[in-house]
């Protein structure tokens, strides 16, 4: 089949068809990147179908019944077109995140901030302060889940992300980065644990604990590998939000380690937070794009 009797039996090229097969990819099959776009499995089979008759060939492996195999599921033509799918998808993206700022610079620039139940109270109010003192600046806050907050500044979903990072981490070279505090770890016990009375604890003597599986920057928040090189025990699933972690740690499954602003907007009867002497603070950083020259967005970057 030639490239124009490909098109017409298959129509044209969308990108909605092109994430589609990225999830396939990066999930390893169909029943995940299902869950993953949330959308039906059978919605999903039919637009990588109408993929493969665009291309004329197969992306997908499937069995000798013509079922889709889970597991490592691309073609060698699957490989090649999710490789450069790859590409297209984040310069699209990256060209509707341009489009959008230009579409707001008439009157106030609106800027876009991701908070998450990590950032520290003043510094939300630092920023709707800032917005209220000037009349060319509208700050917006907008929640962001645990672990996706390069996601959200990449997409364009925000326009500037608060971010948890250990010293020494390597950050993207497409961002621009402000540092804005020291961020300090605790520990979590239930009220009724043997340490929840101490006045500090170092992270040696949690080599044993049960700790709570985190969502995303593991390494962050087990503290892995521990400095005398143990392997913290996890307890799963992870916590995918600051609810999930303190109801499953209050309830004396296991203990859990997370930031100084998490305990200051969570204290309760039924949880003790002890202060983690020995253990580095990571940095709370404030993240942009690098190629974002708007001067709302570096002036809220000098602000901190």
């Amino acid at each position: 089949m030639d490239e124009r009797s490909a098109g017409r039996a298959g129509g044209e090229l969308d990108v909605r068809s092109l994430r589609y097969l990225l999830a396939v990819a990066r999930e390893r099959g169909f029943t995940a990147a299902a869950v993953s776009l949330q959308v039906s499995q059978p919605a999903l089979s039919q637009a990588i179908a109408r993929l493969e008759q665009l291309v004329g060939g197969r992306l997908v492996v499937r069995d000798a019944r013509g079922v889709a195999r889970e597991g490592p599921a691309l073609t060698p033509a699957g490989q090649s077109l999710a490789a450069d799918a790859a590409r297209v998808v984040e310069q699209l993206d990256r060209a509707l995140v341009r489009a959008r700022r230009l579409a707001t610079e008439v009157g106030r620039q609106r800027v876009t901030v991701g908070i998450g139940t990590s950032t520290p109270r003043w510094v939300s109010t630092r920023l709707v302060q800032a917005s209220q003192d000037s009349p060319d600046l509208d700050v917006v806050l907008r929640h962001v889940p645990w672990g996706r907050e390069l996601a959200s500044l990449g997409d364009g979903t925000v326009d500037v992300v608060f971010r948890h990072a250990a010293r020494g981490e390597e950050l993207d070279p497409r961002l621009r980065v402000a540092e804005v505090a020291d961020a300090p770890r605790v520990a979590v016990f239930a009220a009724h644990h043997p340490l929840a009375g101490r006045a500090s604890i170092g992270i040696g003597e949690l080599d044993d604990e049960p700790i709570l599986d985190a969502g995303s920057d593991r390494e962050a928040w087990l503290v892995q590998p521990r400095p005398s090189g143990a392997l913290p025990v996890v307890v799963g699933p992870p916590a995918q939000t600051v609810e999930e972690m303190l109801a499953v740690v209050a309830s004396g499954r296991a203990m859990a380690i997370t930031s100084e602003a998490v305990a200051a907007a969570h204290r309760s009867a039924d949880l003790a937070f002890v202060p983690l002497a020995d253990l580095e603070p990571l940095r709370l950083l404030l993240l942009a794009l690098a190629d974002d020259e708007r001067s709302a967005v570096a002036d809220l970057l000098a602000a901190f």
